[in-house]
């Protein structure tokens, strides 16, 4: 049986899931902390995965599902604790190409401080770097 607990690191939530997540245990309950998180405001999600011992399709397919459904709200939603045997149906389905994962979560909470640095104003000093690095990789071209 598949349980999924919460606790908050300031304004992030992480969704902490327990058992395995196969068949029937756990989508429905996934997509309502999803929804309810989302709509009390918080955008910043991380799916806990550390004691997730296993996990099929419909278990890949609960996780896209609240992936899309946290972007089109705005947010974003990155995993941690990823163990060896959800990695590699992860890896398979080439997920972890699209979704954000992390191995402590202490790396996760750190990368959204770093993702809002990288989103704020550019110095103008920057916006010229940034300028002169694209002319010189379609020069490369």
């Amino acid at each position: 049986m598949l349980t999924i607990g919460i606790h908050y690191a300031g304004t992030i939530a992480s969704l902490d899931m327990r058992g395995k997540f196969i068949k029937g245990q756990g989508g429905f309950q996934l997509q309502m902390l999803v929804d309810k998180v989302l709509s009390a405001g918080t955008t910043k999600i991380l799916l806990n995965l550390t004691e997730v011992p296993i996990i099929d399709s419909m278990g890949i397919g609960e996780i896209v599902r609240a992936f899309k459904k946290v972007g089109e709200s705005g947010g974003v939603l990155k995993l941690v604790g990823v163990t060896d045997r959800v990695y590699g149906a992860l890896k398979i389905t080439q997920l972890l190409d699209l979704i954000e994962s992390y191995k402590t979560e202490e790396e996760a909470l750190t990368s959204f401080g770093k993702e809002k640095k990288a989103r704020g104003k550019k110095k103008k000093g920057d916006a010229e770097e940034d300028a002169s690095e694209s002319a010189e990789e379609d020069s490369d071209e």
